[in-house]
């Protein structure tokens, strides 16, 4: 098992602990560039009622004393990764723009709200969005697990979840850009 997936499946522990408290099912963890774990993050939007609350920024705030000098006032250059059960939307693609964070990993891609590969695309902040690398869905398996967990979490809320039935390709549809 390779450390992409080792750190997938901690950002699916904290996934898990998300529906657990009745939000969102979406993890994060960051890693370092040696792939100790520096700080974990799941999405407490309805948990704490705050709508900024999302995986990706938990787990950056959790990193702040990492990732800003306080006594210098900037954000420190690190080469750190964050990994997501699930594609960043906007706001967290942009979280993660301004931590300073170079590489990003999910498991699922995201076709309604997911925002890297878009912002990747630019026009909108072209220069500052190609500093970040990423490999979006490198595992089938995840990313349907993913998919099941964002469906169960549609359903129980009334709501389609057409966009996250299961992949049925071959191999996993693994891609990553520079």
């Amino acid at each position: 098992m390779g450390e992409l997936f080792r750190h997938l499946l901690l950002a699916f522990e904290e996934a898990e602990q998300a529906e657990k408290e009745g939000t969102y099912p979406i993890g994060a963890v960051i890693a370092d560039g040696r792939g100790q774990i520096v700080s974990r993050g799941r999405n407490r939007v309805f948990s704490e009622g705050d709508c900024t609350a999302h995986a990706e920024v938990d787990a950056i705030r959790g990193a702040g004393s990492l990732l800003i000098s306080m006594s210098a006032r900037r954000i420190v250059p690190n080469e750190y990764t964050l990994y997501s059960t699930c594609e960043p939307c906007p706001m967290c693609a942009c979280t993660i723009l301004m931590s300073g964070i170079k590489r990003v990993v999910w498991a699922a891609n995201d076709d309604r709200v997911g925002a890297i590969r878009r912002m990747k695309q630019g026009p909108h902040f072209i220069e500052r969005f190609d500093t970040i690398t990423y490999v979006a869905a490198p595992y089938l398996e995840l990313e349907n697990r993913q998919r099941a967990m964002m469906a169960k979490w549609c359903t129980s809320r009334g709501l389609p979840e057409d966009e996250w039935k299961p992949l049925t390709v071959g191999v996993a549809n693994a891609r990553s850009w520079t």
